[in-house]
């Protein structure tokens, strides 16, 4: 064998033996979007990239792990965790006001009065000094929705009975 047939055969031999490498082009174009291509560039700027293709599984490894014996035991089922829960963000409520606070106060000091105490809602809160004032929406005998003011009189957050009762009488509702 000659030379050069011994230094072609070393260099085939070498160009085997090592990763396959290819040569790729990024090209990036005007308006700033990034391309890959095999051939040059065509306006914008380009820039080379290698990109070295190498085996995913190493074949020595993946011999030796099939000529080891397998366990006799059977092998235990494969744990699967469990999925993440999507959880959906809590639903907001508006911070309420100290006034509103208030008149949910007042509303359930009325709501025994009510022929539907849970569907009872109130609106239009106002306060004078100690004295809160407000429209109670209920449901009448035939179900329709009516409305009456309702007044409470507040001492430190907390009903003041006797006052309250006072001013139910003057507003047209029957006492507690």
């Amino acid at each position: 064998m000659s030379t050069t047939s011994f230094c072609r055969a070393a260099a085939l031999l070498a160009l085997l033996a090592s990763p396959e490498a290819f040569a790729v082009n990024k090209c990036t174009g005007p308006d700033g979007r990034v391309s890959f291509q095999d051939g040059p560039c065509a306006a914008g700027r380009a820039e080379k990239v290698t990109v070295n293709s190498q085996p995913l599984i190493d074949a020595d490894a993946a011999a030796a792990a099939r000529a080891r014996p397998q366990a006799t035991t059977a092998p235990a089922p494969p744990t699967v965790a469990p999925a993440p829960a999507l959880q959906a963000a809590p639903p907001t409520q508006p911070t309420r006001s100290p006034l509103e606070l208030e008149a949910d106060v007042c509303l359930a000091w009325y709501r025994p009065m009510l022929r539907d105490p849970a569907g009872a809602y109130f609106t239009a809160p106002s306060k004078e000094g100690r004295v809160l004032k407000m429209m109670i929406h209920a449901t009448n005998g035939y179900g329709g929705y009516v409305k009456q003011e309702g007044v409470c009189e507040l001492k430190y957050g907390s009903i003041d009975e006797d006052w309250t009762k006072i001013h139910a009488k003057r507003a047209g509702w029957g006492t507690r």
